[in-house]
């Protein structure tokens, strides 16, 4: 039997408030006050090309998720070769992967765990996220097309 605690199902409303004033203290320490809009409980930023989002979901009773993500294109068909492109570029980025919704729009994301979240690790997302992201999304704009 392993060493670990075994999570919990739940959510923990008072974890993911507390999360969400950790992003806001980190979001004006980074950003000019202009350059992050927040609707309900997502923010969003422009870099590039792309928008850049970020949202916090449960997970379990012990910590939340924080989910760092920007869509490249949408209604995509990608054929077989593509596809398989896709996922070797995920085995050469080291922070977060491409992946395709269920509405075929692709999507660049990395999620990090909410409660022992630093601002290190949080910038490190965001700019990651932005930089692969607008790096990528013209890419596959051609293939939405």
């Amino acid at each position: 039997m392993p060493k670990f605690k075994v999570l919990h199902t739940g959510e923990n409303q008072a974890l993911i408030d507390a999360t969400y004033a950790k992003i806001d203290g980190f979001m004006k320490e980074m950003f000019h006050e202009d350059e992050v809009i927040k609707i309900d409980d997502l923010y969003s930023f422009s870099f590039g090309t792309v928008t850049v989002n970020i949202i916090v979901r449960p997970w379990h009773s012990e910590d939340v998720l924080v989910d760092v993500f920007s869509y490249l294109a949408e209604e995509v068909e990608l054929d077989k070769d593509q596809l398989e492109e896709l996922l070797r570029m995920n085995a050469t980025i080291p922070f977060g992967s491409f992946g395709i919704s269920m509405e075929n729009a692709i999507k660049f994301s990395y999620t990090l765990a909410g409660k022992n979240m630093d601002k290190n690790e949080f910038s490190a997302a965001i700019q990651n996220i932005a930089a692969i992201a607008d790096q990528y999304d013209e890419q596959f704009e051609v293939a939405a097309s």
